[in-house]
């Protein structure tokens, strides 16, 4: 419910949230998240084996239209992209690559941050800005930029950037997410403090 709340209040509009589920025995220090350059492909086996679509997937990772990324895990983009000794061919504005690697230096910064959403006029707003800025090649990660390019998720995208209802898109995939592995009855436990197992 707060992850509706905070899509609420960032513009991304309301969604129903389906509650009864149980929390799990052990702490959720098990994440199991696509890395941020896995192939558009299995990407889409992995959203796939959970009952989510391929318009699902790309309106999920459209939530990446608010938030950051450590540096640690798009740099190899920037300087030595595949190990070819220089950075992603879709990265093609040269001052656009330019300046992330002023934020994210060669030889340092890791842990430093940057904008997921490049329309800094909207990075804290739920929106379809997101695509447009991978269309326009400005993805921050790997997975990011491919769904921009790849023939599997391109249409997708440019459909994304010209339609107003992404709000009400993203809450509809949130909504079939949340009903991934749900527990109930003996499965699970209604904890008394949230961020602990009881």
């Amino acid at each position: 419910m707060a992850t509706r709340d905070v899509v609420n209040w960032a513009g991304g509009g309301r969604y129903n949230v389906e509650t009864g589920r149980r929390d799990a025995f052990q702490p959720a220090n098990i994440i199991d998240l696509p890395g941020p350059s896995i192939s558009v492909k299995d990407s889409i086996a992995i959203f796939s084996k959970r009952n989510l679509s391929v318009t699902d997937m790309v309106y999920l990772l459209g939530g990446h239209t608010v938030g950051e990324s450590q540096c640690i895990f798009f740099k190899d983009r920037l300087y030595n992209y595949k190990n070819t000794g220089g950075p992603d061919p879709t990265i093609d504005d040269p001052f656009f690559l330019n300046d992330l690697q002023t934020q994210c230096p060669e030889d340092s910064g890791d842990e430093n941050t940057v904008f997921l959403d490049q329309n800094r006029m909207s990075s804290f707003i739920v929106d379809n800005s997101f695509h447009r800025q991978i269309s326009r090649q400005r993805g921050i990660l790997e997975i990011d930029q491919q769904l921009a390019v790849d023939p599997l998720t391109k249409d997708l995208v440019s459909n994304v950037v010209f339609r107003s209802d992404f709000g009400f898109k993203f809450g509809q995939a949130m909504i079939k997410m949340g009903r991934i592995q749900v527990l109930t009855g003996s499965l699970g436990e209604i904890r008394s403090t949230c961020a602990a197992v009881n």
